[in-house]
């Protein structure tokens, strides 16, 4: 706070004190009015000089979040019918195809060697509307390392 900015709220305490006694207020009151006005002044200046002043990081707005992938996936499945919506059976898609991938194996050009894998019609029941969370469960068993049969 600069010194012009007290003297700005002091020359306002001063000037309203002076105005009260004119007026005909007794002296004693138009000093805790002039006083009152002083404050107000000097709060009034305060107020403007916080305007520059950048928020400090634990005033910030936090950016919009969503919800996690997790709950997400959760609200996509249809309890009643037991059926994926299609933002689980997109994440299902991809997370099959990058474990099928390591595998060696291309779900486009080896439609076969995936239901081998998988189980049969899954893949296809996967990218249609008809997946249903045994399937998902099925494919992902069928795909997990640590779950696989060792001979």
């Amino acid at each position: 706070m600069s010194l012009m900015r007290l003297v700005w709220a002091a020359v306002a305490t001063i000037v309203a004190t002076i105005a009260f006694v004119v007026i005909g207020v007794e002296p004693l009151f138009a000093l805790a009015y002039g006083l009152l006005a002083g404050v107000v002044a000097l709060l009034t200046v305060l107020r403007g000089a916080g305007a520059g002043v950048p928020p400090s990081p634990h005033h910030r707005g936090d950016p919009v979040t969503r919800g996690s992938e997790i709950s997400r996936l959760a609200w996509g499945f249809n309890p009643r019918t037991q059926l994926a919506g299609e933002i689980v059976a997109r994440r299902a898609r991809a997370v099959l195809r990058r474990r099928l991938a390591r595998a060696g194996i291309d779900p486009d050009t080896q439609p076969q060697r995936v239901d081998e894998i998988l189980g049969s019609g899954v893949w296809e029941r996967l990218s249609s509307r008809k997946a249903s969370a045994a399937d998902i469960d099925r494919a992902f068993a069928a795909t997990d390392p640590d779950t696989q049969e060792t001979p």
